[in-house]
């Protein structure tokens, strides 16, 4: 990750969308193309409702039921995947994580709904259900962030259901018997303050190092915890089966020490040194 900011908006909302286990540049790289879909299918919905067509609502609710139910099947990122993107340079889109598949559904029932209201002479009803979905498309388009995603989140949290970083405590037991404590935030942060006897391995580098990386006990965390969740993510992805998010900095302080002495620049390009 670039300078010492950490995720930007856009991609915090599209990590709540539940690409979970992507790169801040890789997030960077498609968040122009997450924005094709509901675009598209949002101008279709547009359409519909000011010429009031029930069967083209009818339409645009079975892109967002099938693409519910295939990850990498939604029409419009086949559309963009094997046309739009060419034209433009832009990566190719991965498959659609759940809470974003679950938004896309919940769109899907709002114009089925839109359909048959218009289909029933109900246009008021209609008009005031493409009007919450066109807002809430809107909102997704500009800015990434989905109330869908988000009360997703929510209900996961209350659950008890969403990920929680190991305790201090444990993380502390198991750096005293030998696992490596990884900063995962770009060396200017790590030069201005880090936990005594972390490393730096960027979020954005952490695939590099895979090998070095594979055979010892990880213990990754950064300024918030959203990298780090990033990083246990993509590690595992990778097949490292020893990693553990052990979350925000300014939680772990209760049972690390803080180094706050400038580091040299030269010493924040190593990464970790297989033992």
């Amino acid at each position: 990750m670039d300078g010492d900011k950490e995720l930007t908006f856009q991609q915090r909302s599209l990590f709540q969308q539940g690409f979970q286990c992507f790169t801040s540049e890789e997030l960077r790289q498609y968040q122009w193309g997450l924005r094709f879909t509901p675009a598209a299918c949002t101008s279709i919905t547009v359409v519909a409702l000011f010429t009031q067509t029930w069967w083209l609502a009818l339409a645009v609710s079975t892109l967002g039921i099938w693409a519910f139910l295939a990850p990498a099947g939604h029409p419009m990122d086949f559309l963009y995947n094997k046309v739009v993107r060419h034209a433009f340079g832009m990566a190719a889109l991965p498959p659609n994580p759940l809470q974003r598949r679950l938004a896309c559904l919940a769109a899907g029932v709002l114009n089925f709904a839109i359909g048959w209201l218009f289909f029933f002479g109900l246009n008021v009803a209609a008009y005031g259900t493409g009007a919450l979905l066109v807002t809430l498309q809107v909102i997704v388009i500009t800015t990434h962030f989905c109330t869908l995603s988000w009360l997703y989140e929510l209900g996961m949290r209350a659950l008890g259901m969403w990920h929680v970083p190991t305790s201090s405590a444990d993380a502390r037991q198991r750096f005293d018997a030998g696992a490596i404590l990884i900063d995962v935030r770009s060396p200017i942060e790590f030069a201005v303050d880090r936990l005594v006897g972390a490393k730096n391995v960027p979020v954005d580098c952490v695939g590099k190092y895979v090998d070095e990386l594979r055979d010892h006990d990880l213990l990754v965390y950064c300024r918030s915890g959203l990298r780090s969740q990033i990083a246990r993510e993509k590690l595992q992805g990778l097949g490292l089966a020893r990693v553990s998010d052990i979350g925000a900095m300014g939680g772990l302080e209760d049972h690390f020490e803080l180094d706050t002495e400038p580091a040299p620049t030269a010493e924040l390009a190593v990464a970790v040194q297989a033992s």
